[in-house]
């Protein structure tokens, strides 16, 4: 009998074994699976999670045809001596934009030794542009170096047309926006984004704008708005309104 057990116990033990060498060769393979997830983030204390970007080529040269997107992404797993490939791919669902003729995809990179990166998109300025916005979802495709990650950061949204488009960095110092004031923005200041400073304590990075700054530039753009509609008093399109006919105010 005390052989019996002895031989089920010696079953039982093997049996474990087995389990978790099976086990954890699953988890050394899952490790070893290089991921990335989009890792676009909001210049703000709490790095609010971003997931989706608008974009107009009107503020661009009429002879620039395209431009290229990069959309910032994360890696999960070691860190590689090589730089690495990522790419995304369509999600048809909610996308009107058109493959080959309105978007195209190409590499993005991971740097040797960094664990931060892009996967780029270049957009296509087609005649559509000029009377509608297009839109493409996508995500993360899998390539030589990398699939999916995050399950939760592995969808994106683009939109662009030839239009005005709200810029994600309309600042509020600005107030109410409309087509009308971000036009009158541009042609006066010949600045068409406006990163915010993430704090006064933190030194700003190239092309961020202090809050101070901000609100400089609300300030010239109050004495111009002023100037202007003086200059056309008896024009009848001014005061300068909005396109809802809301006088224009910063």
């Amino acid at each position: 009998m005390k052989t019996y057990f002895k031989q089920i116990k010696a079953a039982i033990i093997l049996s474990s074994v087995i389990a978790f060498s099976s086990c954890e060769k699953d988890i050394m393979g899952y490790e070893q699976d290089a991921r990335v997830y989009f890792f676009e983030r909001a210049n703000d204390v709490t790095a609010t999670r971003i997931t989706q970007r608008s974009f107009t080529f009107l503020t661009l040269k009429e002879e620039q045809r395209k431009d290229t997107l990069h959309i910032k992404v994360k890696t999960m797993g070691e860190v590689s001596a090589n730089d690495r490939y990522p790419i995304a791919k369509t999600l048809k669902e909610g996308t009107t934009a058109v493959e080959g003729t309105d978007y195209e995809f190409i590499p993005g990179l991971v740097a040797a030794n960094q664990i931060e990166g892009y996967v780029a998109v270049v957009l296509h300025r087609t005649a559509r542009l000029k009377q509608e916005t297009v839109v493409l979802n996508l995500t993360i495709g899998e390539s030589a170096d990398f699939k999916g990650g995050v399950r939760e950061d592995d969808t994106f949204s683009l939109s662009w047309s030839d239009r005005l488009v709200r810029p994600d960095t309309w600042p509020f110092a600005f107030g109410a926006y409309s087509n009308v004031k971000y036009q009158f923005v541009i042609d006066e200041l010949g600045i068409a984004d406006y990163p915010a400073q993430l704090s006064p304590r933190i030194e700003a990075k190239p092309g961020e704008y202090s809050l101070a700054d901000l609100t400089d530039m609300a300030s010239l753009l109050r004495i111009r708005l002023r100037e202007v509609n003086e200059q056309n008093v008896g024009n009848p399109n001014y005061p300068l309104r909005d396109e809802n006919g809301v006088l224009i105010v910063f």
